[in-house]
């Protein structure tokens, strides 16, 4: 059984996780769309809600910098991110209302995420009366 188990796990690996992200612009009936499909075979998924009012809420993530491949954050209400530590973090992402943070390796910006993530992420959510529906996406590399 567990050599069958493990043997599902390596197709798994072996066959891999396509995050698709769809980029476009438009201006008076000018459209131009690409789908950016970026490959890996681990991904990290979470959708949070984060109460009203709320300071460096944990959430358990663990990442290595270098092996991500892509991100896409989305929030419906402005919040900040922070890396490994609330009160002195790796990195700090500051996410708008529902405007997607995104990131994947090749679009000619660096990894927003520098350090690696070793438990756990912290968000805050500044509204005083709403709560926040966070959802993270992260792509990566977790066989090399």
């Amino acid at each position: 059984m567990l050599a069958l188990l493990l043997g599902l796990a390596l197709v798994t690996l072996a066959l891999g996780i396509s995050h698709q992200l769809t980029l476009s612009w438009s201006r008076n009936g000018d459209a131009i769309t690409k789908v950016v499909t970026v490959d890996a075979n681990g991904e990290t998924n979470r959708d949070v809600t984060v109460p009203a009012n709320t300071t460096d809420m944990r959430v358990d993530i663990d990442l290595d910098a270098d092996k991500i491949q892509s991100i896409y954050i989305l929030s419906d209400l402005a919040v900040t991110i922070e890396t490994n530590s609330g009160t002195v973090p790796g990195n700090t992402l500051t996410i708008a209302a529902g405007k997607p943070y995104v990131w994947y390796l090749g679009c000619g910006l660096t990894n927003p995420i520098t350090v690696d993530v070793t438990a756990s992420v912290y968000l805050t959510n500044a509204s005083s009366t709403t709560a926040a529906n966070v959802q993270i996406r992260i792509l990566e590399d977790v066989t090399s």
